[in-house]
């Protein structure tokens, strides 16, 4: 049998990712979507696949088109499988075939029904018939597309959210895109990352009837409605809403309840808490949510509650915004206060409390994802534990951690239905899969997408490890080693990658861009740092307002412990990272000169700057006030307050349209270090907000931190099997 080759740079093309899992009412099918990538294309594409969860048959795919589905929804019956989906509208594509049949010309009518158009069609519900097979079924037709929607339990409505402009704003939006007109904000929260400069335009709720094809408004007025769901019994529609007339100075999102035929609005929750996503009992009486006891407070780990529904109250007027708040707030008194972080929290308070049960107080690990009923009135839902992503059973209003007990695995998607759970499961060496949970310990693999190439591929292997604070907690990170390489044989040139966030963790999982640094040799090493979630609230919350020292001093403990294993070779560090792992770059090359050279990639420089130009407002406010009243914090704990101290070689890269961490931050940087004379260069990807999308330049990043590696003493590069982009010299 021929060695086994490492993951190459062309493989990408071969990987993806599993996402959106959804159960059918019975429990027999599964549907997910997976997400791959296009080679000749340069795009990614999502496709549907469904899987029979006995393991009697393989996944079926049921979508072939570049049509990016998502959000897949099982018909009660089991027959139809909705989703959303970008596909070319049913009416413009017979159209382009009915002018092509009648001579006209081929190509214009090709064209006039393709996707590669120039205005991409809106994401629209449309339906698969699994009974009778054939082309999906196209149920809206919204100009602005559809945002997300819920089908009924009896499968003959759906409920769904889109925008609605007013006249004026389809005027303005008209303009905007036929005459180049100016953009003009007016809104506080007026851009977001992959969304561009936001508009006034509100989403309402809007019921389908599937027979009749008749549509009738649910909501109207100066706010926004999103996230719907039915009860059980078809009689209620619950859904999100953040009413307080001020939504883009706070997070007070509220759960509310309606009826469909738009009649007998009532609130759930009181303004006191973020309701991020929630669920009804089978039996009608209750609501699951998942919320924030902080809202705007975003290292306050999300917990799991339930409320009876007969606990809302009446709303007489719900166009009336403000209902139920002392005051709004939003706007900082100009002359601030002895404590300008305090004076900077100017957040609505509300005069009620909502009364609802928190299910997982003592548990001390945050909720990620919607909960899902049992059929004893259990629940389940998924919390980051300890670097590792696990499924939470509440019994009884006793909330334990379930499955996975292997500690190497992750979960990332996770439904139930009808006493059958399914889960989306990720290792370092195995990649994505779909599994049947038995219990906590035991699963049965349904469908393995990458099985294949994982047998022709030798892997790197991953073990945990955790090691002292120079300042006392314990910290957990990852060592993952080259293919084949014995962890006590020798030190390893070694690359730290430092994951972003912060509010957010490692976990065990295939990572095409880890896999192919350890194919050249290296040892990589990733550590869960103060500020982690997924160990407890106490270790998230202690870099509140105070980013930089702990998360340095916890990564660079990391490097010492693996270097007394024996692991990294202590004159051969590098390190990297994304978000605010370039953040955290950028702080340690102000802060040490260990690393022979280093790689920021969409990081911070000035928080100052930021302000205003990120789409993260409330997020500095919490933290550190307004810059004009607290000036002296913001440039403290901004990278470029050690600008002086940066000797190390650093690769700079940003996204063109990056409004998480603009691009004029790398480009305050990159200028730092130019006129220092520190070796630099900016990588500007094209077109790109703050993830980068497009496979080549995904292909090109990995390649771009291998090459500057190597130009200061790391490996050579091996791997030439996907080019980059070319260099101006």
């Amino acid at each position: 049998m021929p060695d086994l080759e490492s993951l190459q740079l062309r493989d990408l093309y071969q990987l993806g990712d599993m996402r959106a899992l959804a159960l059918s009412a019975d429990g027999r099918w599964a549907a997910a979507v997976w997400r791959g990538f296009l080679k000749d294309a340069d795009e990614r594409y999502n496709s549907l696949f469904v899987v029979p969860t006995d393991g009697s048959a393989p996944a079926h795919r049921l979508s072939r088109s570049a049509a990016h589905e998502s959000h897949p929804v099982f018909s009660r019956d089991g027959r139809f499988l909705a989703c959303l989906a970008s596909r070319p509208d049913e009416l413009e594509v017979a159209e382009a075939k009915a002018a092509a049949k009648a001579g006209s010309d081929q190509a214009k009518a090709e064209k006039a029904g393709s996707s590669d158009s120039d205005d991409p069609p809106k994401p629209q519900i449309w339906a698969f018939d699994l009974v009778r097979g054939g082309e999906a079924r196209q149920l809206t037709s919204w100009e602005e597309g559809v945002i997300d929607f819920a089908l009924s339990p009896d499968a003959t409505r759906l409920v769904f959210s889109a925008r609605v402009p007013t006249t004026k704003e389809k005027t303005y939006l008209t303009a905007l895109k036929k005459d180049g007109a100016p953009i003009v904000l007016t809104r506080t929260q007026h851009k977001m990352d992959g969304e561009g400069f936001l508009d006034p335009v509100q989403s309402h709720l809007f019921v389908l009837d599937l027979a009749s094809r008749q549509v009738t408004q649910l909501t109207t007025g100066p706010a926004s409605e999103y996230a719907p769901s039915w009860s059980d019994d078809g009689q209620e529609i619950a859904f999100l809403s953040n009413r307080t007339g001020d939504p883009d100075n706070n997070r007070r999102t509220d759960a509310w309840l309606i009826r469909p035929d738009g009649s007998h609005i009532r609130r759930l929750t009181l303004g006191d808490l973020e309701v991020r996503a929630l669920s009804f009992s089978a039996d009608g009486r209750q609501v699951a949510l998942v919320v924030s006891l902080d809202p705007e407070n975003s290292y306050c780990l999300s917990h799991l509650g339930v409320m009876a529904l007969d606990s809302a109250q009446e709303v007489a007027d719900f166009t009336h915004l403000g209902e139920g708040f002392a005051t709004v707030g939003g706007i900082v008194r100009d002359e601030g206060g002895p404590d300008p972080i305090a004076s900077g929290r100017v957040y609505p308070q509300p005069l009620g409390r909502t009364q609802m049960t928190i299910l997982t107080a003592g548990l001390d690990r945050p909720i990620e994802s919607a909960p899902h009923w049992g059929e004893r009135g259990d629940l389940w839902a998924l919390a980051g534990d300890r670097g590792q992503t696990r499924l939470v059973h509440v019994v009884d209003g006793r909330a334990e951690l379930a499955f996975p007990a292997d500690r190497m695995t992750s979960v990332s998607a996770f439904a139930h239905s009808h006493g059958v759970s399914v889960a989306v499961v990720d290792s370092t060496t195995g990649g994505p899969q779909m599994h049947r949970i038995d219990d906590a310990s035991h699963s049965s693999c349904l469908w393995a997408p990458l099985a294949s190439l994982l047998q022709t591929r030798r892997l790197g292997q991953a073990r945990r490890f955790s090691f002292a604070a120079t300042d006392g907690p314990q910290i957990e990170g990852f060592a993952l080693f080259p293919p084949g390489h014995q962890p006590e044989a020798s030190a390893l040139p070694t690359v730290v990658m430092i994951h972003g966030g912060p509010m957010a963790y490692d976990e065990p999982g295939l990572a095409f861009d880890e896999q192919v640094i350890l194919a050249h040799g290296y040892l990589v090493l990733k550590v869960n740092y103060r500020g982690s979630t997924s160990y407890g609230e106490e270790f998230c919350r202690s870099i509140q307002g105070d980013w930089g020292p702990r998360e340095h001093a916890d990564v660079m403990a990391c490097v010492d412990a693996a270097i007394s294993q024996g692991w990294a070779d202590p004159g051969c560090l590098f390190v990297t990272g994304f978000s605010q792992g370039g953040i955290m770059t950028n702080w340690a090359v102000g802060h040490t000169d260990r690393f022979r050279a280093a790689v920021s990639e969409h990081g911070m420089w000035d928080y100052a700057a930021a302000f205003g130009t990120d789409d993260c407002h409330l997020w500095w406010q919490d933290d550190l006030g307004v810059p004009w009243q607290n000036e002296a914090g913001y440039r403290r704990l901004s990278p470029a307050s050690a600008a002086a101290e940066i000797h190390t070689p650093l690769l700079i890269t940003a996204g063109e349209h990056d409004w998480r961490c603009p691009l004029d931050q790398a480009e305050l940087l990159y200028m730092t270090l130019r006129k220092r004379g520190v070796p630099t260069a900016l990588v500007i990807y094209q077109d790109e907000h703050h993830a980068i999308s497009k496979p080549k330049r995904a292909i090109d990043r990995v390649l771009r931190i291998l090459r500057w590696f190597a130009a200061y003493g790391g490996q050579p590069v091996t791997d030439e099997s996907a080019p980059g982009f070319p260099d101006p010299a």
